[in-house]
């Protein structure tokens, strides 16, 4: 995990605090001397979706064909490319906003396992889906067009009988905390790697394993 400069720090503790401030930092220094990674679990129900924020006017929104992919990778960086044939490949699903015609923003959902970082595997019930990653060409960033696309994209998942969604998020990363509250998301437990490899250990807290929430690690011949 790459250290920040001093800029992005001093902007971080302008917007979340000194104490979170220095569990972000705590959190990278240590990453880098172990595998560590700490995610906090989210759940989305209908009666949770910030309505007002989903239904915001003028913004166009489905789900992709497969075919129509092709249009996005032409908006990603390396490493969105590589994010768009791993999901095609595994037959996730991706949901799009448009801007007259123009892909302006993409998030993937998943109803199986899913790979999360490096070799952990995120599990959930089956009959829930996942969210996960989002890409924004740099030119429409800051428009609050992620949080419209998860809430769209949930409730049109919800009418097609799915009864919740699940998500992670680094449990230091407090922009993506803040952002997954104010859709409506509710906090459901935390899920951990540590260690070193083959002394890494996976575990999960109690919320989370009432959830049906875990880690595993993938076999080094599956990735």
């Amino acid at each position: 995990m790459k250290i920040p400069g001093p800029r992005i720090v001093m902007n971080y503790a302008r917007r979340h605090g000194v104490p979170r401030t220095v569990a972000r930092g705590s959190y990278v220094a240590a990453s880098r001397l172990v595998a560590l990674s700490i995610f906090g679990c989210m759940r989305l129900a209908p009666a949770d979706i910030n309505r007002p924020l989903a239904e915001r006017a003028g913004v166009e929104s489905r789900f992709l064909e497969s075919d129509e992919l092709t249009q996005v990778e032409a908006l990603a960086d390396a490493w969105g490319r590589r994010r768009i044939r791993e999901a095609r490949r595994r037959g996730d699903r991706c949901y799009a906003i448009f801007d007259r015609g123009e892909i302006v923003n993409v998030g993937f959902y998943a109803n199986r396992p899913t790979p999360v970082v490096g070799d952990l595997l995120l599990c959930f019930r089956v009959p829930d889906w996942y969210m996960y990653g989002a890409l924004t060409p740099p030119a429409h960033r800051g428009k609050g067009l992620h949080a419209v696309g998860v809430l769209r994209a949930s409730l049109a998942l919800f009418d097609e009988g799915v009864a919740r969604m699940v998500t992670v998020h680094e449990r230091t990363h407090y922009n993506s905390m803040v952002s997954a509250l104010r859709m409506g998301w509710r906090p459901c437990g935390s899920l951990y790697r540590i260690g070193s490899g083959p002394r890494t250990r996976v575990g999960r807290s109690v919320a989370a394993r009432r959830e049906g929430m875990m880690l595993r690690r993938l076999d080094p011949a599956a990735r």
